[in-house]
């Protein structure tokens, strides 16, 4: 008898190609669910009640939980479609026996040129000339931008993501700094303690991970630490950065911008200020989002789906310190 999948996705079966659909049909019995919006935990649990292998992703399942996940036994594998696993109870399912599969290398290229887009944004104000012609702000708002030749960008994390990001910096004419705790990091880069990239970077960037239910690690100390007139980019999670504090920096001048590939959520007064002003670049999670990262992520996707039905290790991620996409 062959074990069964429940693959829910945006387009439910017209997600995938042909081949896709044979190679999952082979290998188990599939069910495809339509869903363009968060699941309640009562309609999920329907859903997957005799599923072996659950395929989601975070736009359908934003939170996977003992909450939402504990009253499914028969379960043993959930494959996402995400890099991320900070909205994911990685010690829960391991107590479990759950095993996980994401996608640790399908964005990689499309978030570093995301996290340069933003930087070439804020440095040439883009944003503003364009909200400029378009009568958006007023005729006097200053476009004068700054080039980036010359300046330092500080790389907080050197995985995947930061290393593209470093070799794209380079080719600018940009002197990088990079700082990452683990061994082995940097290769070819000017490694620096925390402190000193800081204080010497013109630039900040973040690609370091995010976990389970983890409080601010970048706020107040670390803004104050850093070069005067700096900016601070964050392809990461917003979840990093203080956003109370980062607003804090830009109104005395520390701050001269802060680009987040999220939603600001600070809503007051202060902080929508600073966004009609230019000074906080907000893109909504979309750095991930390319034509190409859909094409490898779906075949990615399919052989997760496919190594967990046939209980095959190499399709597992490593729950302890599981991966980020920014911790690549």
């Amino acid at each position: 008898m062959k074990r069964k999948a429940v693959l829910i996705t945006a387009m439910g079966k017209q997600t995938f190609t042909a081949g896709q659909l044979a190679r999952l049909e082979a290998a188990g019995d599939i069910v495809f669910h339509q869903a363009l919006d968060p699941i309640p935990p009562d309609e999920l649990a329907l859903l997957l009640k005799d599923a072996d292998v659950a395929g989601l992703t975070p736009r359908s399942v934003p939170v996977i939980d003992e909450a939402a996940f504990g009253g499914l036994p028969k379960l043993r594998g959930i494959a996402v479609f995400a890099t991320g696993v900070d909205y994911i109870d990685l010690e829960w399912l391991e107590e479990r026996g759950i095993a996980l599969a994401n996608l640790p290398e399908y964005s990689t290229v499309s978030v570093a040129e995301h996290a340069i887009g933003m930087l070439l944004t804020l440095s040439r104000r883009i944003h503003l000339s364009q909200d400029r012609v378009r009568g958006r702000v007023p005729a006097g708002t200053s476009v004068k931008g700054w080039e980036l030749r010359g300046k330092t960008i500080g790389l907080i994390g050197l995985g995947r993501i930061g290393s593209h990001v470093a070799g794209i910096a380079a080719a600018f004419g940009m002197r990088v700094l990079g700082c990452d705790p683990r061994p082995g990091r940097g290769s070819g880069i000017t490694m620096v303690g925390l402190q000193e990239l800081l204080v010497s970077s013109d630039i900040v960037s973040l690609h370091y991970p995010s976990s389970w239910k983890s409080a601010h690690s970048f706020g107040a100390s670390e803004l104050g630490q850093m070069k005067r007139g700096a900016i601070l980019i964050n392809v990461s999670r917003s979840a990093l950065v203080e956003e109370e504090a980062v607003v804090a920096a830009i109104e005395q001048g520390r701050l001269r911008g802060y680009a987040v590939d999220d939603r600001f959520s600070l809503a007051n007064e202060r902080a929508q200020r600073q966004i009609e002003e230019g000074r906080i670049l907000q893109t909504g999670h979309t750095a991930w989002y390319s034509e190409e990262v859909i094409e490898r992520g779906y075949e990615a996707w399919v052989d997760n789906v496919i190594g967990l039905l046939k209980d095959d290790s190499r399709h597992r991620t490593a729950m302890k310190g599981g991966r980020n996409r920014d911790d690549e």
